[in-house]
């Protein structure tokens, strides 16, 4: 089935900013800046792992917020996590080799593995993380995708124990962590844990992340810190498989960054999506008392709303669209059917607050109608 949906705004689509709060005048006066005298050396063609400043600037902001070990030459610019993965692999896996995914995950992290010829191994997810079995350590894979920040779908935050677990046996077995450190930005209840990233005395965590959920999804960078032996190989192999561009966007991206923009956003629409959060969980107990479990909620730009066993939320995720209303089905995020869970995943935050309690009241009537059949 394709993950993408066509609509990518609107109630309840997760994972999508509210882009109408982005300071654009702010960013217009960055980019006039640039273009008021065309630098040659920002139209051409990029080259190694992008443009320098904006490594800087967000090798020092991984360091302070997220605790990331790393300097700029670490730090590759890509356009997003898609590409990232696709980096990674061709740089550090043969064709067949496993992949350990969380069951259930992103769906773009499965797409992108199928393309290339790798095999995602599912591996079930509990409240402290990905879960993997006595069965599963004895073939040790050539990558593991974890989103330990805020796993996707579910939320769960990995604990401690978990992380140094996968952490020592990648170092044993010579594989590969892929962090994908999903929304750690966006945290309501708790102050997160520090990066798995900045955990590693190995070096065997790649680190990734981007601007899509922070800033807005068109803008289409992101950026991947390696280990400091992988630096050199893969800025040449950024350059060699990708031709890479978009200088002046990185460039005005490096000063919204050290002027200190960036940040200030960020604490601002923290603001903002948790008062978002609240209005949506408590449209949802409004209209369900304790009959639905609701799990995510502390952190990220969704939360996922269980439903009982026996319920398509296949169908019910139909009839919410015909309805305009975007609901997306759990179950499709997981590869084994057999443990499939059922639920919706509801995004918050580009939804206005004065739509919020109107437009769940319409999907409950939905669910209603499937919670009765």
């Amino acid at each position: 089935h394709a993950g993408a949906y066509n609509l990518q705004w609107g109630a309840f689509m997760p994972g999508v900013p509210d882009i109408t709060q982005f300071p654009n005048r702010v960013w217009s006066r960055l980019h006039n800046k640039y273009w008021r005298r065309p630098r040659p050396d920002l139209l051409t063609y990029g080259h190694g792992g992008g443009y320098l400043p904006l490594r800087e600037a967000i090798a020092e902001y991984l360091r302070v917020v997220r605790s990331v070990n790393c300097n700029a030459d670490q730090v590759l610019i890509t356009s997003g996590i898609h590409h990232a993965i696709d980096l990674a692999s061709k740089m550090l896996a043969n064709v067949g080799d496993r992949a350990w995914v969380e069951d259930p995950c992103y769906w773009g992290t499965r797409s992108v593995l199928h393309s290339l010829n790798l095999k995602p191994v599912p591996i079930a997810v509990d409240d402290e993380g990905m879960r993997p079995q006595p069965a599963d350590l004895r073939r040790p894979p050539r990558f593991i995708f974890v989103t330990p920040s805020h796993q996707y779908p579910l939320g769960a935050v990995m604990s401690l124990s978990r992380r140094r677990m996968l952490l020592e046996y990648a170092a044993v077995h010579q594989a590969w962590i892929m962090e994908d450190d999903y929304d750690s930005e966006f945290r309501y209840a708790s102050r997160p844990l520090a990066s798995l990233q900045g955990m590693d005395t190995y070096e065997r965590v790649l680190y990734l992340g981007s601007f899509s959920k922070t800033l807005f999804p068109g803008l289409r960078i992101g950026f991947l810190v390696v280990p400091q032996g992988l630096a050199a190989p893969f800025a040449t192999g950024l350059s060699e498989l990708y031709r890479g561009g978009q200088l002046y966007t990185q460039a005005v991206l490096a000063d919204f960054m050290a002027e200190g923009h960036y940040a200030s956003h960020i604490r601002r629409m923290r603001v903002l999506y948790g008062g978002r959060l609240r209005l949506l969980q408590d449209a949802i107990v409004r209209n369900f008392g304790d009959r639905l479990e609701i799990s995510g909620g502390d952190a990220g730009l969704h939360l996922t709303l269980g439903l009982p066993a026996g319920c398509d939320d296949v169908a019910l995720s139909r009839q919410a669209l015909q309805q305009g209303v975007i609901a997306r089905p759990l179950s499709r995020y997981f590869m084994k059917p057999a443990d499939a869970q059922r639920g919706l995943i509801l995004g918050y935050a580009c939804v206005p607050d004065e739509l919020m309690g109107p437009t769940f009241d319409k999907l409950a009537k939905i669910i209603e109608t499937h919670l009765t059949d």
